[in-house]
């Protein structure tokens, strides 16, 4: 189960950095950052968040969820931080997070078929308290964007535990709308149109190879080679989890270094500004608002987390 997110759509805006003033672009890499501190902090709240959601749950009897858990959609507005390489300190510890044993993995792989087995009144009564309502979203908060509205429950375990922590979930949804659906770029567009990354990106793919990695040329197919290492390997057999771990940190380790020594997350992030300066600028005082918000909404979570184990 995952926590609560609203459905972002994102959309692109932009401006050619050319046309940027050296005044706007340093207001773009501030509120770029902010974004990217937001993102990470975002991420933090959400795995307190979502054991608290699951702990009201459980206090109500419900130890059984849908493998869907409490949103599908708890990937829009992050899933990890938009840093392209690992820093040094994740890498070390934790390399890219491939490993199934770490819990926010073990969510991903909850069986919904014990869920469906249920009886329907069962399940009826874990939307109720999941939700405050049953087969149709009612009393719920809602924000009007001008194309349509957005809603999450204001009642049940969700609702309960966004009101906890956010305090005002209107502001709430009004500034998660607006940074990931109005201010979000196509990152992949904008980074492969920006000469100063692509040249960045090259020098680390030199680096990785040099590093023993000759198969890794981008970010991605790193994260794709940390999971592979795990491909194959059964629950349980610890010794092979192990192996694959240690790949895992070896090859993250690289990474790091390798993003480190050519500036490859500096180098996307610039991309990113100057790409989506106009936006960024516009709305950096919502963006400061959202990192400020989440921050906040971080710390409570994670202390009513204390206060309830």
């Amino acid at each position: 189960m995952t926590a609560i997110a609203v459905v972002a759509v994102l959309t692109g805006s932009a401006s050619a950095c050319s046309e940027e003033s050296p005044k706007d672009m340093e207001a773009a890499r501030r509120a770029q950052t902010a974004l990217d501190s937001a993102n990470e902090a975002l991420e933090q709240e959400r795995e307190a968040e979502t054991k608290l959601i699951r702990k009201c749950m459980n206090d109500q009897g419900f130890k059984v969820f849908p493998s869907d858990g409490a949103d599908s959609d708890s990937d829009n507005g992050r899933k990890r931080s938009e840093d392209l390489t690992p820093s040094p300190e994740t890498a070390r510890t934790v390399g890219y997070g491939a490993d199934p044993r770490r819990s926010d993995n073990q969510k991903a792989r909850e069986n919904g078929d014990d869920f469906d087995a249920l009886p329907e009144d069962v399940k009826r009564a874990h939307s109720m308290a999941m939700d405050g309502y049953v087969d149709k979203p009612e009393g719920g908060v809602e924000f009007d964007f001008g194309g349509g509205k957005v809603m999450v429950p204001s009642r049940g375990c969700r609702g309960e535990t966004l009101k906890a922590v956010y305090g005002d979930v209107k502001e709430y949804l009004r500034l998660n709308w607006t940074v990931y659906n109005t201010v979000k770029q196509n990152s992949a567009h904008i980074l492969a149109d920006d000469d100063a990354y692509q040249k960045a990106l090259s020098e680390w793919a030199s680096c990785m190879k040099s590093g023993g990695y000759p198969e890794i040329p981008t970010p991605e197919k790193a994260r794709e080679a940390a999971l592979s290492y795990y491909a194959n390997v059964q629950d349980g057999d610890t010794a092979a989890l192990d192996n694959a771990q240690r790949a895992e940190i070896k090859q993250a380790t690289t990474d790091a270094e390798c993003g480190t020594k050519v500036g490859l997350n500096t180098k996307a992030r610039e991309a990113k500004s100057k790409a989506s300066a106009d936006s960024l600028v516009k709305h950096e005082g919502e963006i400061t608002a959202w990192l400020e918000l989440v921050t906040k909404a971080k710390g409570r979570a994670q202390e009513l987390l204390r206060e309830t184990s």
